[in-house]
C-alpha cells in the first residue's frame, strides 16, 4: 500500500497523545464478518511512535497491564465530553480525552 501524506505518522500529533486518557474498543469478527467478541479498555497513553506503536498503561479491570496498539493515527479521535459506560464491565469512564476503535477479522480458512 502506497503511503500518502494523510497516512504518514505525524510526530507532533503522536507526542500530543502522551498523558491523555484513551478509551479503546475492539470488535473481533469471524472470517465471514460475524461479530465474535467486543473488548473495551481504557488508560493513559505513555508513549507513541511510528516505530513502537501507541502504548497505554491500562486502568480498571486491566489495571497494571500495558497494551500497545498499532501506530495508526486515523483510528484515534478526540472524545466528546460525557460518561462512557463499558458494556462488558459496566465501568464508567468520565470524560476521556481520546477514543480509538478497531475491527479485527479472522482470515478465511485455507484448505489443508
Amino acid at each position: 500500500m502506497e503511503e500518502t501524506p494523510e497516512h504518514r505518522w505525524d510526530k507532533e500529533l503522536g507526542e500530543s497523545y502522551i498523558g491523555k486518557y484513551i478509551l479503546v474498543g475492539i470488535t473481533y469478527l469471524d472470517h465471514e464478518g460475524n461479530e465474535k467478541q467486543i473488548q473495551q479498555m481504557h488508560g493513559i497513553v505513555v508513549s507513541a511512535s511510528e516505530e513502537q506503536g501507541i502504548t497505554i498503561q491500562l486502568k480498571g479491570v486491566y489495571e497494571g497491564i500495558s497494551w500497545t496498539m498499532p501506530p495508526e493515527q486515523r483510528a484515534i479521535h478526540e472524545a466528546s465530553p460525557g460518561i462512557y459506560t463499558l458494556d462488558e464491565t459496566d465501568e464508567e469512564i468520565d470524560n476521556p480525552d481520546l477514543l480509538s476503535t478497531w475491527t479485527v477479522q479472522d482470515p478465511e480458512s485455507r484448505p489443508e
